[in-house]
């Protein structure tokens, strides 16, 4: 894994996730004691993208178990191949004269008849690898009860196989988006981030790293704007890589800030319910959001030119 919290923020900055050395602090101590993260927050805020951005780092596969309301084990740990085992028998009911049925109940219920799924493939990886369980909170108390024995002794128990115990411990990632609170077992034996949308001069440098082309300028409007919609009453506040979108599609419009003129080709991007489209809709809400936007740029570009003057006289002072 990593081998200091240092190391986690500049890996995780080069695969183009942005944090602070709170967060990499974290990540490093969970990847060295072994222990799952789990990361709570809005929805489109980053928290998959940093188990992505991790495994990206680390230069590991990402195993995935994506979560949702009925989910049950065997989408999770796996299943016996039912039509292998089948044919397995009929093989040996007709090759043998007197089938040793004991022998054969042991041989289907073996490992080398059972599809894993991904919780169990990431125990077996032969190096660690990096498992994200995501939308946990869209899950029951009684799957969360199954995860325990994983999360706890890095075992999984397979009905009539046995107990399976992990090759590798994987770094494991848990998101939430609030939907439900989790329970206090699950919550016990994990690390506790919140992750939030980013501040405006954040989000203006991942916009930087996903669009280059695009200049600093337009970077730090489309930061603002992302400000302001989010501090309005939208059903669906713009996720970070909505943002991103709307810096690529301004990039190909050859526009470098947007005004009222533009919203109809805009809404589509940052407007994804009828509710929020028809707020947006009119003419105050829309031209209130764009003046909005570009105070917070300039006040992004105050706040950096001032950043920038504090480490111009440091170095001179050598301090």
């Amino acid at each position: 894994m990593f081998a200091s919290p240092a190391e986690t923020l500049t890996g995780l900055e080069r695969a183009g996730y942005f944090t602070d050395i709170k967060m990499a602090t974290a990540i490093f101590l969970a990847g060295s004691i072994h222990r799952p993260i789990l990361l709570e927050g809005p929805a489109g805020a980053g928290k998959t993208e940093l188990a992505s951005s991790t495994a990206r780092t680390l230069r590991v596969p990402l195993l995935r178990l994506q979560c949702y309301q009925g989910i049950d084990e065997e989408k999770a740990i796996g299943q016996y191949d039912r039509s292998l085992q089948e044919l397995y028998v009929l093989l040996m009911s007709r090759s043998i004269q007197t089938p040793d049925w004991a022998q054969i109940k042991r041989e289907i219920t073996s490992r080398a008849y059972f599809m894993a799924g991904p919780l169990l493939e990431a125990i077996e990886e032969e190096e660690p690898c990096v498992l994200l369980i995501d939308e946990i909170d869209k899950v029951d108390y009684a799957f969360e009860a199954m995860l325990l024995e994983l999360l706890s002794v890095w075992t999984l128990s397979i009905p009539r196989m046995g107990t399976v115990h992990a090759t590798s411990i994987p770094l494991v990632f848990l998101t939430s988006n609030q939907e439900r609170r989790l329970g206090d077992p699950l919550r016990r034996r994990c690390f506790y981030l919140v992750v939030e949308h980013p501040n405006a001069e954040r989000e203006a440098v991942i916009v930087a790293s996903r669009t280059p082309q695009v200049g600093a300028a337009t970077h730090r409007f489309i930061a603002g704007l992302a400000k302001s919609l989010r501090a309005y009453t939208l059903e669906k506040p713009p996720s970070i890589s909505e943002m991103n979108d709307v810096a690529m599609a301004m990039e190909l419009l050859e526009i470098n800030r947007i005004l009222p003129a533009h919203k109809e080709i805009i809404l589509p991007l940052i407007a994804k319910t009828e509710g929020d489209r028809k707020r947006l809709l009119m003419k105050e809400a829309f031209e209130s959001i764009v003046r909005m936007a570009a105070k917070f740029a300039e006040q992004i570009t105050q706040d950096t030119a001032g950043e920038d003057a504090k480490v111009l006289v440091r170095s001179e002072t050598g301090q």
